[in-house]
């Protein structure tokens, strides 16, 4: 299994309102082949992880380079949304479920 996590620093008072955001689109994420789940975690400080999992890195790069990734961005594809965005950090993993 392929996962991207997104650590997003964001000040505690706005952690709700991304938080909604990432809520309403989550479910968009349905319609990708490879798709395996999403969550969210937060921090006491606020601070936000968005956690995608995809059956491989292909699956997710499919995503990443769709116009739903560029309407869940502002419009922006991948690379721009990293220059935009840049509080965020993106780390990758390979791994499975064992429960």
């Amino acid at each position: 299994m392929f996962i991207a996590a997104n650590a997003i620093d964001v000040p505690k008072e706005h952690s709700g309102r991304m938080l909604e955001n990432f809520r309403k689109n989550a479910p968009d994420l349905k319609q990708f082949e490879g798709f395996v789940g999403f969550e969210m975690w937060v921090e006491e400080s606020g601070k936000l992880l968005a956690v995608s999992k995809w059956e491989s890195r292909e699956h997710f790069e499919k995503y990443i380079h769709s116009e739903a990734f560029r309407a869940h961005h502002g419009g922006h594809n991948a690379e721009q949304a990293q220059q935009t965005h840049g509080q965020a950090q993106v780390t990758y993993y390979e791994g499975e479920t064992l429960v």
